[in-house]
């Protein structure tokens, strides 16, 4: 029993290495520290809401920005695509990711100004979003030192974390917000809309 792993959010603990028990025979478990293991669900429950909360806000501005550049006039048009559409259960965040590629590289001025690395960034956000959304957490060692969390892509794939896994992260988050923040600027100039910046130099 070298290696031990306990599952979040259930009551099964599992253990790597295979015992053979022969038939009608027994085998005692020495389970040390699981309270300590158990604790680090805290902690990643607390990552799982920062990545989750974060997401969100990236999230929120790209329906912002795509009913923006698709309603350049109409603006009760545009709040009632935001709502009645994009926030809808089915449409995915992968498909609001999918639609804003498309309007950048075919909508002037954006598409002589198109930025992958901007978009790349933000289809790194949505799929680790995805990860920790539906991917199930495991803790490894007799202390649970180790956090990993399993999900599929394309197949089982199982990834460690840590409080750098975060904080890249939520940097990612911080200069695409930015990114995304000046193209919302572009497509209310599109609209003829007052941004804040043009009410200062009044």
């Amino acid at each position: 029993m070298d290696d031990q792993s306990f599952t979040s959010g259930t009551g099964i603990v599992r253990f790597t290495n295979h015992v053979e028990i022969p038939p009608g025979g027994t085998y005692k478990f020495e389970l040390e520290n699981i309270n300590d293991a158990l604790k680090k669900d805290d902690l990643f429950q607390a990552w799982r809401g920062h990545i989750i909360n974060n997401a969100l806000f990236i999230e929120e501005k790209i329906d912002l920005l795509i009913s923006k550049l698709l309603f350049r006039k109409e603006l009760e048009g545009a709040g009632l695509f935001k709502s009645m559409v994009l926030s809808r259960e089915f449409f995915s965040f992968m498909s609001k990711w999918r639609v804003l590629r498309d309007l950048l590289k075919t909508i002037s001025p954006f598409k002589e100004t198109y930025n992958p690395e901007l978009l790349s960034d933000l289809r790194f956000i949505v799929n680790e979003r995805d990860k920790f959304a539906h991917g199930q957490v495991m803790y490894s060692g007799n202390k649970g030192e180790k956090i990993f969390l399993e999900y599929f892509k394309e197949t089982l794939q199982k990834e460690e974390i840590s409080e750098e896994t975060i904080k890249a992260f939520i940097q990612k988050c911080s200069k695409c917000y930015v990114g995304l923040d000046k193209i919302i600027v572009e497509a209310q100039k599109r609209q003829n809309i007052k941004t804040s910046e043009d009410v200062k130099n009044e």
